[in-house]
């Protein structure tokens, strides 16, 4: 016993201990503590609750009266910028209509297309015409008949020969002399359909 005496009256265990019920007592007074809170807002409830309804009412004040600071000074300037944009918006607008508007283009487009028709259907008849006044000249071009060559007997081979010159080619008929009145026409038909 004396051995269990010796330990403890140690300084260590003494220590140890002082430690331990240390802590205990921090734990009794922040219970105390906690208790003593809960029995105030307990007894004080609806003291608490004015209190609080009071502030909130004071800051919802603030917030309503912030707000309607704020609209009064963004509303005018929203409505000046949709104004601005509304304005900007229509000078696009048009300017894509005048860019991108086909309808005026359309109409250019079938007046030109009308003129290519009218000018084709003019080449087309001075065409028919050409080559009606070309026909009846080939028609009458006297065709050339061959001559019968003599059947060539076996002479002996010997040096061959400088190739022949080429023949001149042949002349040009009447059809040719036709063209020139045929163009006369046309100029004619093209200044009168114009």
């Amino acid at each position: 016993m004396a051995l269990m005496e010796n330990i403890q009256n140690s300084k260590v265990v003494r220590a140890y201990r002082q430690g331990y019920l240390a802590w205990l007592g921090a734990h009794k007074s922040a219970f105390d503590f906690a208790q003593e809170g809960v029995n105030k807002l307990m007894n004080g409830r609806d003291e608490l609750v004015e209190e609080l309804v009071q502030k909130g009412e004071e800051v919802e004040g603030l917030a309503q009266g912030n707000m309607e600071k704020v609209r009064g000074y963004v509303e005018p300037r929203f409505s000046d910028v949709t104004a601005r944009f509304n304005e900007v918006s229509e000078k696009v607008t048009e300017a894509g209509n005048k860019v991108f508007n086909r309808e005026p283009a359309n109409d250019r487009v079938e007046e030109l297309s009308a003129e290519v028709a009218k000018l084709t259907k003019t080449v087309t008849a001075l065409s028919r015409k050409v080559n009606t006044a070309a026909k009846p000249a080939a028609a009458k071009k006297p065709v050339a008949k061959k001559a019968a060559a003599p059947k060539a007997t076996k002479k002996p081979v010997a040096k061959k020969a400088a190739p022949a010159p080429k023949k001149a080619a042949a002349p040009k008929t009447a059809a040719p002399k036709a063209a020139p009145a045929a163009k006369a026409e046309v100029k004619a038909d093209t200044k009168s359909a114009a």
